[in-house]
């Protein structure tokens, strides 16, 4: 296809996708002369994560490269793949070396997960315990278990689902897992939140949930 069939199809503006291939974040056409390229399903997917990232997940365009980046790079393993895209997106908290992990390390160890030594996550768990400790929100050991029970529940299926995915599929899906699906838990939760309240205003009994 055309770059006009291209932008059409992925609902950009002809001149943002030029500038998607100035930059680097989509690679060149099939070049068929020396002003025109073809560009194949693979460019399509390709501005269709990016404007994924950069919409909904909320990534500059150098974050949203150094995830490309990961995708890109071959690996022997699912996991590997995945952890080298949570590496890419843990770099948003690089300027956070001289906060205090402890708790967070703390938290990470009473759950009993096994993470990377030192984990570039440890860095946001932190700031966002100190913040809430900072307002005095009651953030007890009992409910910080619980929302590692949920985020345990939810990292393992999407591990599964890159698993399940075609193999050359289980790269856009790493990211999408580590980006985009974070948004759709974040949405899903604040909606939980509007259903428990309007159950607590009409007092009916919510309904038990078995999560495996």
């Amino acid at each position: 296809m055309r770059i006009s069939q291209l932008s059409e199809r992925a609902g950009l503006p002809v001149g943002t996708v030029k500038f998607y291939l100035r930059s680097g974040l989509l690679p060149a056409g099939r070049a068929t002369s020396a002003t025109q390229a073809e560009y194949d399903q693979g460019h399509l997917d390709r501005l269709r994560l990016v404007r994924a990232l950069l919409e909904v997940g909320g990534l500059s365009h150098a974050e949203i490269q150094r995830v490309l980046d990961a995708i890109d790079l071959p690996t022997d393993s699912t996991g590997e793949t995945l952890e080298m895209v949570n590496e890419a997106t843990a770099k948003r908290f690089d300027g956070d070396s001289t906060i205090d992990t402890s708790e967070a390390e703390r938290l990470v160890e009473e759950l009993g997960w096994r993470i990377g030594e030192p984990s570039p996550h440890l860095a946001g768990l932190a700031r966002a315990l100190n913040a809430a400790a900072g307002l005095g929100l009651p953030l007890s050991t009992e409910r910080l278990k619980a929302y590692g029970e949920a985020a345990t529940h939810v990292a393992r299926n999407d591990y599964q689902a890159v698993v399940n995915t075609a193999e050359d599929k289980q790269p856009v899906v790493a990211a999408a897992s580590a980006i985009l699906f974070d948004a759709i838990f974040s949405s899903l939760r604040a909606l939980a939140a509007e259903h428990h309240a309007a159950l607590a205003q009409s007092n009916v009994p919510a309904p038990r949930l078995s999560l495996p």
